[in-house]
């Protein structure tokens, strides 16, 4: 019987430690106006993608979003 809870565990943490991937969409802004030319990028974060989530990604991409000028790229 331990035998069989140990498994059971063991597999419980193998799920636990395998996370889902998400879809972020981002789009790109010029002075606070959606750059309709561009077509806003679809991205998977999560998981094995090396993003944790959406704003990660944005963050770890050149410009990303600055929220002064409230241009570049910005992810959901």
């Amino acid at each position: 019987m331990k035998k069989v809870l140990v498994v059971l565990a063991a597999a419980g943490l193998l799920f636990a430690m395998s996370s889902c991937t998400k879809k972020c969409t981002c789009k790109y802004y010029i002075a606070g106006v959606e750059d309709t030319t561009l077509t806003p990028d679809e991205i998977e974060v999560g998981g094995t993608t090396g993003y944790k989530n959406c704003a990660d990604f944005q963050e770890k991409q050149i410009g990303g979003y600055d929220e002064t000028t409230k241009s570049g790229m910005k992810c959901e």
